[in-house]
């Protein structure tokens, strides 16, 4: 079975509700992009294997933002573990050692500049392969609202457009951010779309006349009281290399 194929699918398809994982913001120059992607699929996703061959995490991934967004991170690098005892635990993971090689030749501390170590907890996933996602990160006055009607409404309804091949979408996930929190902190949940292709991808970002369906279900929502403000960023990542 291979262990590299769409990332985004094992991001939050192969894990079971409560799993933690997290999310490395990291900022790399243009000029040190392929230094950098090459250290990571080769090296530390070799790292990341033989510690999940032990059992101390679950999976592990690299993601690259499509395009410029607009914030500077242009990169995530994802560790998900099977409870936060692991998370918290998980320092002792990253020794070069492990696969017989020496920290100051495979590190990208030089060529890298981490922003961010965002904690996720997993809450709902419909599986599928996919090789682009959407992140869609927002932060709703009502986050019971948010996760409840996503799970119960929107995810049944997604699934079943899935399966009868009424959408290009073929997975998609919910989860709810654990830490960093507080009212300067950012969003507080993100749901997750993934595609087989980009075009797929921008296609459901575009505007177009919403289905009968899609505006009957609208009509049910209650998202604007509890989400008044919508999402807050949404951004198209690329699975590069992802290890279970």
């Amino acid at each position: 079975m291979k262990k590299l194929f769409f990332l985004l699918t094992c991001l939050l398809s192969l894990t079971a509700f409560g799993q933690v994982s997290s999310f490395m913001y990291v900022k790399v120059a243009p000029e040190n992009r392929a230094e950098f992607e090459r250290l990571e699929t080769t090296y530390w996703a070799e790292i990341a294997q033989k510690a999940i061959d032990d059992g101390k995490m679950l999976s592990w991934g690299l993601l690259r933002e499509v395009g410029i967004s607009g914030p500077p991170s242009n990169y995530i690098i994802i560790n998900i573990f099977k409870d936060f005892e692991s998370a918290t635990t998980a320092n002792s993971i990253w020794d070069p050692a492990v696969i017989n090689m020496n920290a100051n030749d495979i590190s990208t501390d030089d060529i890298k500049e981490v922003l961010a170590v965002h904690y996720y907890q997993i809450e709902e996933v419909i599986q599928g392969n996919s090789k682009f996602s959407i992140h869609n990160y927002a932060r709703p006055v009502n986050l019971e609202g948010f996760v409840q009607e996503n799970i119960n409404m929107w995810k049944p309804f997604i699934e079943k457009n899935i399966k009868e091949k009424k959408t290009e979408q073929v997975n998609w996930g919910l989860g709810t951010r654990v830490y960093p929190q507080g009212a300067k902190s950012g969003a507080t949940v993100f749901t997750r779309d993934g595609f087989a292709t980009l075009a797929d991808a921008m296609e459901a970002l575009s505007y177009k006349t919403l289905p009968a369906d899609f505006q009957a279900l609208l009509k049910k929502s209650k998202m604007a009281e509890y989400d008044p403000e919508g999402f807050q960023w949404r951004t198209i990542y690329e699975g590069i290399k992802w290890v279970n």
